[in-house]
């Protein structure tokens, strides 16, 4: 049945606006197009990485579908940077403050123009967190449409792996034509990294959160069900219009408590304590990085994937990807929550379970020998006992910081060492490059927060410690930045308050002495010149340090980065400028 035109916002517009049909008739629209339901197909399309660069058939999948079930496409795009090309330089400030400028450009190409619903095309770190807070902002019928994921590259190498390879090479302890090997083979397809890194983890937020088509994220990119998923978005989007289907019914509390719980279960990226939070408070729901402490406790890690892992994600989505985990998990999940089918989470697992649904991928597995049960492990014999995130708090980070908890290995979960400290990363890499770094230490890389610097990631360092087996269970890294959701190892980032705002990671010197402890949640500073002290002496020296301190001026002086550092919020709310 055609949808009650008085309901389309599209329709209302054009009544009151006399310019813009004849705009669109311009563009060979018809005037039988002009009447239909207007819908949004918005992409990440562009030449910055593989993993949008393959867009275009699933942007014409998506609007033959609107087509087919009734409406007209309108395609717009806004393309996102790739974290692995502008790591080590300063395009890595801009990563972040990418995400906020895409949620603005495609709440105005939805909002400017008078669009009924959309249907949003990503898969990647920043993309994917744009067009899922776009839609908790925009409010109308919306689709997500995971972009899907690289195939294994050859000897199972990816692109990550090259930055300590890099470092090798020019330490002279690896051949150029080894790396050369490498590197011309980690991206052998187009898709998101193949490991669960924050673009993987992003896909899979997006169907937890029930804003993806279920089963579609991290599909092999180069596989036809992606097309196909492409063209289902663009018809069902058509039918969350007529029901008025918006995300504010679907993005419940509950709903980002499931988000939250398979997050846990897959050993998600830490970066999606930056992302969630924000798009909860978009659509008017309050989740904080404590929640994410409190249910990691009480899920086990499942996914035995990369990078902590053994396999890509390529085969997790041959073992059933998130509705494997959701049916794992089932009694943890609120199974009432509404999704884009227009089902609820529970009628979706139950349609799923009595299909042929895994049966059409396990097969992939069978190809490559390897059993569903190591790549998605039962709760009775998980890949780790409880949630891959931990948050920490003590007079280093008294408003949190976070630590991907799982990677670390067991002797460094309580850890006390001295303390190396560097204002920049820069500095800091060029210590570990020329092995200053000492085992036992503990890395301090500052004024990289938000309001200082954009808050890269501080990826190269800690891929740099991962790689040295002489460092990589002893020495732990520590900053107001944030890590790449590759990273693995006793690393500790998102510290809040940060340097730039006289948080007490400014006043860290140069052996002091700093404890980690996992178990009790704690990050603090417990002695100085490597001497214990009390922790009233602790804190009268940092009072005393702070009567000296003064900030640094701004680093950035004018462009979007110098608006971020003014306006940006602290990385326990996400960072975000609104």
């Amino acid at each position: 049945m055609p949808i009650d035109p008085h309901k389309l916002r599209s329709q209302r517009l054009r009544s009151v606006n006399y310019q813009g049909d004849a705009l669109r008739l311009g563009m060979n629209w018809t005037e039988e197009d002009l009447a239909k339901p207007q819908v949004l197909i918005d992409s990440a399309y562009g030449m910055g990485h593989p993993g949008t660069f393959h867009f275009r058939p699933l942007i014409e999948e998506a609007s033959n579908g609107v087509f087919e079930a009734g409406g007209k496409p309108g395609v717009f795009t806004v393309s996102d940077i790739c974290d692995g090309v502008a790591q080590a330089h300063e395009g890595m400030s801009y990563s972040l403050v990418s995400r906020d400028i895409m949620t603005a450009m495609i709440e105005i190409h939805a909002l400017g123009h008078p669009h009924d619903g959309m249907v949003l095309i990503s898969g990647n770190d920043k993309s994917v967190p744009a067009h899922l807070l776009a839609i908790a902002r925009c409010n109308m019928p919306s689709i997500h449409l995971p972009g899907g994921t690289q195939l294994n590259a050859p000897d199972s190498v990816t692109s990550n792996q090259l930055w300590p390879m890099g470092m090798s090479v020019e330490r002279g302890e690896l051949s150029k034509e080894d790396f050369d090997l490498a590197q011309q083979g980690a991206c052998p397809t187009c898709g998101a990294c193949q490991f669960m890194g924050s673009a993987s983890t992003g896909q899979v937020v997006s169907e937890a959160l029930g804003l993806a088509l279920p089963g579609s994220a991290l599909v092999p990119a180069p596989l036809s069900h992606l097309l196909r998923y492409a063209r289902a978005a663009g018809k069902q989007i058509l039918r969350l219009i007529e029901e008025e289907i918006t995300p504010q019914r679907i993005l419940t509390r509950e709903a980002f408590e499931n988000a939250i719980i398979i997050h846990a279960a897959v050993g998600g990226s830490t970066n999606m304590l930056l992302h969630l939070p924000v798009i909860a408070r978009e659509a008017g729901v309050e989740i904080t990085i404590d929640d994410f402490d409190r249910i990691h406790r009480q899920v086990p890690v499942l996914a035995n994937v990369k990078t902590t892992g053994r396999y890509p994600v390529e085969y997790f989505w041959y073992a059933g990807g998130v509705p494997a985990v959701m049916l794992e998990l089932r009694d943890m999940l609120h199974l009432d929550c509404l999704t884009v089918t227009g089902k609820t989470l529970g009628e979706n697992l139950q349609e799923i379970e009595h299909s042929r649904f895994f049966a059409e991928r396990l097969g992939y597995l069978n190809n490559v020998k390897v059993s569903r049960r190591e790549v998605l492990r039962p709760r009775n014999d998980p890949f780790g006992p409880d949630g891959g995130i931990a948050v920490l708090r003590g007079n280093l980070a008294p408003e949190g910081s976070v630590i991907k908890s799982f990677s670390v290995p067991k002797e460094m979960h309580i850890h006390v060492g001295p303390a190396r400290v560097f204002d920049f990363e820069d500095t800091a890499l060029d210590a570990l490059r020329e092995r200053k770094i000492q085992p036992g230490d503990v890395l301090v890389i500052r004024y990289e927060g938000p309001r200082a610097n954009g808050m890269p990631e501080m990826y190269f360092a800690s891929t740099i410690l991962a790689a040295d087996p002489t460092l990589n269970t002893s020495t732990a890294l520590i900053t107001d930045g944030r890590f790449s959701g590759a990273m693995k190892g006793p690393c500790i980032g998102h510290v809040t308050p940060e340097a730039l705002d006289g948080g007490p990671i400014a006043l860290v010197e140069e052996n002091d002495l700093i404890e980690i402890h996992v178990p009790e949640r704690r990050l603090a500073i417990v002695g100085v010149q490597g001497q214990p002290l009390p922790p009233d002496q602790i804190e009268r020296i940092l009072a005393e340090r702070r009567a000296r301190w003064t900030p640094p001026l701004p680093r950035h002086k004018s462009g979007i980065l110098s608006l971020f550092a003014r306006v940006a919020r602290s990385s326990s709310e996400g960072a975000s400028m609104t």
